[in-house]
């Protein structure tokens, strides 16, 4: 198997081919928004906090009310907050000690089931299956893991960022949550209730109690608890990975106009999908009536990078500055500047005109119209 699949690059492909295409294959670069930005931020605050040995941080976190009450873990959010350029803005700072708070206010422990056998953060796990009727490679990162030795439960938690919580598909058909479970399911058999939960840390708020305790206030609307899978669906599943497997790995420059997020639609369920994924800018950097910045795909429309490839010429990443490009290759690597022309959805090459002395033929061969 050429491809290791895991929840996000199913997604794109699934989407949207030639996005598929631009990411994975010629590895163009991204720009990562302010809010991809902050939630990474908000997984490292969650996954520290995380350890044992840092149990002495939660305390005072949860004793003040903040997270930056913790002088170490508000120095880890400055040190990344700077890196990704997100310092001369207080609200940027002000959405990550919120998330990060409410992400520790929310059962953190897991003792909502009763007091776990054991706790993971960043489970990381690789599902590699060769059978005869099912192949597939699959990987991912599971944020909190809790295991329920005497009730025979796994509970996995993924906390969100983002503004919008899950509907449609995402609810009734969510990718993650299935290869999340079937991971689980595979990693630690005898447990055979297997829980899945997604936390939107930004629809949440936080309040005290009476008794003075943090306690999640809306979380009807901020935490959602998936359908529990059964043993058919989950099997159901291994052979669509399969199937996934098999294009992913036959996947090339024919494949990526196959199947155009411009050419689904738009979509009737709710979620982010069909053409809201190309954005309705007609040109880059186009704005709004009000003057902010219209959002559209990363890669619809032209534009200059820098591609670093190692001696064998294989891409190893790109930039869009040659400055961030040189800081990342090493002695024996190479940097070229290349030019993207943009998605074939928006930017069709001009027609060539026929010249006029042609058009007048009725045959090319006609030598008496000349």
């Amino acid at each position: 198997m050429k491809q290791t699949l895991s929840a996000s690059k199913i997604k794109t492909m699934t989407s949207c081919s030639w996005l598929y295409w631009c990411k994975y294959h010629l590895k163009l670069p991204d720009k990562t928004n302010d809010g991809a930005l902050k939630g990474s931020i908000v997984h490292l605050v969650l996954e520290c906090l995380g350890v044992d040995r840092h149990k002495k941080h939660y305390d005072i976190i949860l004793k003040k009310g903040s997270v930056t009450a913790s002088k170490a873990v508000k120095r880890l959010i400055h040190k990344h907050a700077k890196a990704s350029n997100l310092l001369g803005d207080d609200t940027h700072l002000e959405d990550i000690y919120d998330m990060a708070f409410r992400g520790v206010v929310y059962d953190f422990f897991g003792k909502n089931l009763g007091k776990p056998t054991e706790t993971i953060s960043e489970k990381e796990f690789e599902l590699e299956v060769q059978e005869e009727d099912l192949k597939y490679k699959v990987k991912g990162f599971i944020d909190r893991l809790f295991i329920y030795e005497k009730k025979g439960i796994a509970l996995i938690r993924d906390f969100k960022t983002n503004k919008k919580v899950y509907e449609g598909k995402e609810v009734t058909d969510n990718l993650q949550d299935y290869i999340y479970t079937l991971a689980v399911t595979k990693l630690y058999p005898k447990f055979k209730n297997v829980k899945m939960e997604f936390v939107f840390l930004k629809a949440m708020q936080s309040s005290r109690s009476d008794t003075g305790k943090w306690q999640i206030v809306g979380s009807d609307k901020s935490i959602l608890e998936m359908k529990k899978k059964s043993e058919d669906e989950l099997k159901g599943f291994e052979y669509e990975l399969t199937d996934m497997q098999s294009y992913a790995d036959s996947f090339e420059e024919e494949t990526s106009i196959s199947n155009l997020a411009s050419e689904q639609g738009m979509p009737k369920d709710g979620s982010f999908s069909g053409k809201l994924l190309c954005g309705f800018a007609k040109k880059p950097n186009e704005k709004k009536k009000d003057g902010s910045p219209k959002w559209y795909c990363t890669y619809k429309f032209p534009f200059d990078y820098y591609e670093v490839t190692n001696p064998e010429g294989k891409i190893k990443k790109s930039f869009f500055l040659k400055k961030d490009a040189d800081k990342y290759k090493s002695k024996t690597d190479k940097v070229n500047k290349k030019h993207y022309t943009g998605c074939p959805s928006f930017n069709k090459p001009p027609t060539p005109k026929t010249p006029s002395w042609f058009s007048d033929c009725d045959d090319e061969f006609d030598l008496d119209k000349f």
